[in-house]
């Protein structure tokens, strides 16, 4: 039976605003939490709990769950916990603001070339975290394709098909797709999938972001059906992205780029392992920024520390932070980064090794630039991830590591931020 606006869950932890919408078999809430943000929760929906089979949905959908976890992206929604419920379990995930690419395509119009690719790049890059981690996503669409209100930043969402895979191997899946981005694999419940189907779907995208149409389906494909080229319905479509399009939506598995980095090397787009950064991750002036460059004093043998505190004696948290001077410290935390005093009560953290004062300074800046639009996430990304990268190097939070939820966020470190600040640092501009 759905939940109710009102209805409320985990002792009152979360309260239900309305129904988002319904799939193949999940169904999705708006709620907030008891701090009163806006969060989504997702579980299977009554169709589902009525099957026969309902105990083995149960069991798929929470290891995915946990999986999904795992996987900590700024271009993938974030997962915050997994809890059950009514004898369900559900994801509690992120709310994002904003409209879905399909929807703003049809609003809108179809995109430019490049702001296309630029979306593209970034749903590439969250789905070759999710392929590291054994998962398909297999819905890959423009609906499932979340654009942050105010940013140019899209977001992979609707991960409620999402499948273990083991590259070649068959086996028998669930048939639950969208017409016109998924291939002819995903009409046989026995063909082998791997990382190609996504590549298909993330083709398929492209093509309909660009040209304002839905892909002809696969089986009619397969039937002698032709796929009309991108180029022929918007002829400012460049051959290049034409091509790239054809290939990645080749009929045959085996015909198309095996992974999302080969199929991005068609376009020209950067490889994925290398994480869009800022053009030469150049520092762009707010009020952040001078704040910072009003307090930091690179002489002080203070600054460049890293601290911690309690916010009170029942504050079970450590509250990890860089110093920048005598007075005062930096750091990203819940409610965004800030330039603030040193709290009066506080521990310098000695069991490290710190880099350089200088060093440690200017990455404070980078690291800004770099994660600034990142969500904080207490089992996610948090103040100690961001705090131990920029002192020591090391992007991990001895919190999340002993807690016993660590098998969630791969037992404490954070890799996507180490390789982009690692990345980020021998070109950056400030």
């Amino acid at each position: 039976m759905a939940w109710l606006s009102g209805q409320q869950l985990q002792d009152g932890k979360y309260t239900i605003e309305k129904e988002l919408g319904e799939g193949g078999f999940g169904i999705t809430y708006c709620a907030r939490d008891n701090h009163g943000n806006f969060v989504v929760i997702k579980t299977l929906n009554d169709a589902i709990q009525k099957r026969a089979d309902f105990p083995k949905f149960q069991q798929d959908f929470l290891n995915e769950a946990i999986k999904l976890a795992k996987c900590s992206h700024p271009h993938i929604v974030q997962i915050y916990e997994v809890i059950h419920e009514d004898d369900l379990w559900c994801m509690v995930m992120e709310y994002i603001d904003g409209e879905d690419l399909g929807s703003f395509v049809e609003n809108q119009g179809v995109l430019s070339e490049d702001v296309a690719l630029r979306y593209i790049q970034q749903i590439g890059s969250a789905l070759t975290l999710v392929h590291n981690n054994g998962l398909l996503h297999r819905d890959i669409n423009p609906q499932n394709i979340m654009l942050r209100s105010g940013k140019s930043e899209a977001v992979l969402i609707d991960f409620g098909i999402a499948r273990e895979f083991t590259p070649n191997l068959t086996k028998t899946h669930t048939k639950i797709l969208s017409d016109g981005f998924a291939p002819i694999e995903q009409y046989d419940a026995r063909a082998k999938r791997g990382e190609f189907t996504d590549v298909y779907a993330l083709a398929a995208t492209l093509y309909s972001i660009l040209t304002g149409e839905l892909p002809t389906i696969s089986p009619m494909r397969a039937i002698g059906t032709e796929l009309e080229e991108a180029k022929k319905i918007n002829f400012s479509i460049s051959d290049r992205v034409n091509q790239a399009i054809i290939k990645g939506m080749e009929l045959k598995p085996e015909n198309r780029p095996q992974s999302i980095n080969e199929w991005l090397s068609l376009l020209n787009i950067q490889k994925t392992s290398n994480i869009t950064i800022l053009s030469a991750t150049e520092i762009i002036e707010d009020n952040i920024i001078r704040e910072f460059r009003t307090h930091v004093d690179y002489k002080s043998s203070k600054a460049g520390l890293l601290i911690h505190h309690q916010e009170s004696s029942s504050d079970l948290a450590l509250h990890y932070h860089i110093t920048i001077s005598n007075t005062h410290a930096f750091n990203f935390g819940g409610n965004g980064f800030a330039v603030f005093r040193i709290p009066r009560k506080h521990h310098i953290v000695k069991s490290v090794t710190l880099l350089p004062r200088k060093e440690v300074l200017d990455r404070c800046l980078i690291a800004y630039e770099l994660f600034k639009t990142w969500d904080y996430g207490l089992l996610g990304w948090n103040c100690e991830h961001f705090a131990r990268l920029v002192t020591t190097g090391e992007a991990i939070s001895y919190q999340v590591k002993k807690s016993p939820l660590a098998f969630l966020n791969n037992n404490g470190y954070h890799p996507l931020a180490k390789e982009m600040i690692d990345k980020a640092c021998p070109t950056a501009k400030y």
